[in-house]
C-alpha cells in the first residue's frame, strides 16, 4: 500500500503599515521564513485586501497590523475583523510603537493574538508569526478531531438506535462528505447468495448510475480489499496493479487517488467502503483510521440489519405455525365431537325426511300437511344453524380483532358441544351476567378456547356430571371472567403445575396440545387462564379476557 503524505501549504501574511521600510522589512523577514506575503499601507486597503482575500480562497492566516495609521486606525480595523464572521478567524499581530501597558492591554484585550513593540529583531517577529501558526494549526486540528468526533457519534446513535440500513447509511455517507472531503464514494456489499459484490450504496446523486451494478470478487481495488480483508490507499492509481477503472472510475471525473476498507464482522469480510480523490491534499493515514472507525460501525448495522431480517423472516415462519397448529388443533376437537355431532345432524335431517314423506301421501289432510311443512322447515333451520356454527368454528382464522360478546361465544360453544354433553350425562347449569361490554377479540379463537375446556371437562366425566358454566364482569370493570367448573375427578397439584405445557396429558389418547394452545390464545388477547383443582374436587378454569387490552407496537 502507498505511504499517504501531507501537502503542507505556505502560511499567508498581510502586513499593513504606513512606513514603507518597516513594510519592507517585515515581508523580506517573513519572505525568508517561508511566508507569502501580501502588503497594503492603510487600514481599509487592510480591510478591502483580506475580504478579497477570503473570497478567492486564498484567506490570509496573520494579519501584522500597525495601529497608528491614516484614515483607519489598527483598533478600527481590529474591531472589524473581530466582528466579520468571514474575518473573524485570521489571527492579528499588533506591531507598534507605542509601549504603554495600557496599549497593550486594549490591544490584546480587543482579540489580538500578539503585541511586537517596534523596533523589534527580525528573529523576534519571525518566532512570534511562527507561534501564532503553530496555535492555529493546534486550533485547526482540534476544530477538525471535534467534527469528526461529532460526525462518528452522529453515526453510532444511528447504529444503536435504529434498524432501518438505510438511515444508517445515509448517515455514514454524509459523516464521509464531512469529515474526508472526497469526490466520490461507494459502499459495496457481498451477495451472500452468488458470492457476487454489488455497489450498494453511493456517496452523491451524480453516481446513482452504479447503485445494484455486480462485479466478481477480486476485481478492482474494492474487490482486492474485499478478499484479502486488508485497507488500500493509493494517491496516484495511474500504475497501480490493482486499479480497475470499470469498478473504481467514475463516469464523469477522473480518478486519481483511492482510499478503501473492509466491513468485517465476527473475522468475516461483508463488503467494503471506497472513497476516491480528495478535495484537498491527499489520502492520508488520519483519513485511513477514521474510514476504518466509520466502516466498524457500518458494519455493525449491516449485520443487524440481516439479524433482523432474518428474525422477521423466523417470526412470520412461526405465526404461520402457529396459525397451522391452531387449526390442526380445531380440527382435532371436530374430530373428538365427531360422534355427537353426526347425531346432532343426523336427527333434523331424518325429521325432515320423515315431514316430507308424510307430506307425499295423497290422503293427508292439507292442515296436516302444513303442520309437517312447518316442522320441516323449523328442522332446516336448526341445520343450517348447526352447519353456520361449525363453518364459523372450522374455517381458517382471519385473525382480526373485532368487538366480541362474551356470551355469544360461549353460546355457541356448549351449542357445538351440545350433543356431546347429553350424550356423557352431563348435567350443564348456566350463569351469564347480563352486564357484560364487548372486548376485542377473535371469535373462532374463543370458541376454540372455551370449546376445548368443555370437551376436557366431559371426557374428565365418563360417568356423567356436573358442569357449571358462568360469565361475569369483575369490580372494577375491566375483566370479563368466563368460568368452568366440573365434577370430576380432579387433578393432582403435580398434574395442575404442568397442564398448559406442549405435549402433556393425562389421557391416553391426547395430544397434549389443546390446553397449551387454548393458553397461547387467551395470552395473545392480553388475559390468562388460572386451574385450581384437587383429587376428587372437580376441577375449575377461569379464563380472564381484558376489556380494554394492551397496545401492542411492533
Amino acid at each position: 500500500m502507498e505511504k499517504a503524505s501531507e501537502r503542507t501549504e505556505r502560511p499567508r501574511a498581510l502586513v499593513a503599515d504606513d512606513d514603507p521600510a518597516m513594510v519592507e522589512l517585515i515581508h523580506e523577514v517573513l519572505k525568508i521564513g517561508g511566508w507569502d506575503v501580501l502588503v497594503v499601507g492603510s487600514g481599509q486597503a487592510a480591510l478591502d485586501t483580506l475580504r478579497r482575500e477570503h473570497t478567492e480562497g486564498r484567506p490570509v492566516d496573520v494579519l501584522l497590523l500597525d495601529i497608528m495609521m491614516p484614515d483607519v486606525n489598527g483598533y478600527q480595523v481590529m474591531a472589524e475583523v473581530k466582528n466579520d464572521p468571514l474575518l473573524a478567524d485570521t489571527s492579528i499581530l499588533l506591531t507598534t510603537a507605542l509601549t504603554s501597558i495600557s496599549d497593550k492591554t486594549l490591544g490584546l484585550g480587543m482579540g489580538a493574538d500578539d503585541y511586537l513593540t517596534k523596533p523589534f529583531d527580525p528573529r523576534e517577529l519571525l518566532a512570534r508569526v511562527e507561534a501564532i501558526m503553530r496555535i492555529r494549526r493546534t486550533e485547526k486540528a482540534l476544530r477538525q478531531r471535534n467534527r469528526e468526533l461529532a460526525t462518528l457519534n452522529k453515526i453510532g446513535r444511528a447504529v444503536t438506535s435504529s434498524l432501518d440500513l438505510d438511515e444508517v447509511l445515509v448517515a455514514t455517507m454524509q459523516g464521509i462528505r464531512e469529515i474526508l472531503h472526497v469526490e466520490a464514494g461507494s459502499l459495496v456489499l457481498v451477495d451472500e447468495e452468488t458470492d457476487e459484490l454489488v455497489f450498494y450504496k453511493t456517496l452523491s446523486p451524480e453516481q446513482g448510475w452504479i447503485t445494484g451494478r455486480t462485479f466478481r470478487q477480486g476485481e478492482g481495488i474494492v474487490g482486492y480489499v474485499i478478499a484479502t480483508g486488508q485497507p488500500y490507499l493509493v494517491n496516484d492509481v495511474a500504475n497501480d496493479p490493482h486499479f480497475f477503472p470499470r469498478v473504481d472510475g467514475g463516469a464523469d471525473f477522473t480518478v486519481r487517488a483511492v482510499l478503501c476498507v473492509p466491513l468485517i464482522v465476527r473475522n468475516r469480510v461483508i463488503g467494503a467502503i471506497e472513497v476516491i480523490n480528495k478535495t484537498e491534499g491527499f489520502f492520508t493515514e488520519t483519513d485511513l483510521d477514521l474510514l476504518q472507525t466509520m466502516a466498524a460501525s457500518v458494519a455493525v448495522a449491516v449485520e443487524n440489519a440481516r439479524l433482523y431480517a432474518e428474525l422477521a423472516d423466523f417470526a412470520s415462519e412461526l405465526e404461520r405455525s402457529q396459525a397451522q397448529l391452531i387449526q390442526a388443533e380445531k380440527m382435532a376437537a371436530i374430530g373428538r365431537l365427531a360422534a355427537s355431532l353426526a347425531h346432532e345432524v343426523n336427527n333434523p335431517l331424518q325429521a325432515i325426511h320423515n315431514s316430507l314423506h308424510l307430506c307425499t301421501n295423497p290422503a293427508l289432510p292439507e292442515e296436516r300437511r302444513q303442520e309437517y311443512l312447518v316442522m320441516a322447515q323449523k328442522e332446516v333451520r336448526r341445520l343450517i344453524e348447526i352447519v353456520r356454527r361449525m363453518l364459523d368454528f372450522y374455517r381458517p382464522s382471519a385473525g382480526e380483532r373485532v368487538p366480541v360478546e362474551v356470551n355469544e361465544i360461549v353460546k355457541d360453544a356448549l351449542a357445538i358441544a351440545g350433543k356431546r354433553l347429553q350424550q356423557g350425562n352431563v348435567r350443564l347449569h348456566t350463569r351469564l351476567a347480563t352486564d357484560l361490554p364487548p372486548i376485542p377479540g377473535v371469535p373462532d379463537q374463543l370458541t376454540q378456547v372455551f370449546l376445548n375446556i368443555i370437551i376436557n371437562a366431559v371426557e374428565a366425566m365418563p360417568d356423567g356430571g356436573d358442569l357449571h358454566v358462568g360469565t361475569l364482569l369483575d369490580e372494577d370493570g375491566e375483566w370479563v371472567l368466563v368460568a368452568f367448573r366440573d365434577t370430576g375427578p380432579g387433578l393432582t397439584a403435580e398434574q395442575v403445575s404442568h397442564i398448559f405445557e406442549p405435549f402433556y396429558t393425562t389421557k391416553p389418547n391426547g395430544t397434549g396440545l389443546g390446553l397449551a394452545i387454548s393458553y397461547g390464545i387467551v395470552e395473545q388477547h392480553g388475559g390468562t387462564i388460572e386451574v385450581s383443582s384437587q383429587p376428587d374436587q372437580g376441577t375449575t378454569f377461569i379464563v380472564r379476557l381484558p376489556v380494554h387490552p394492551p397496545v401492542v407496537r411492533t
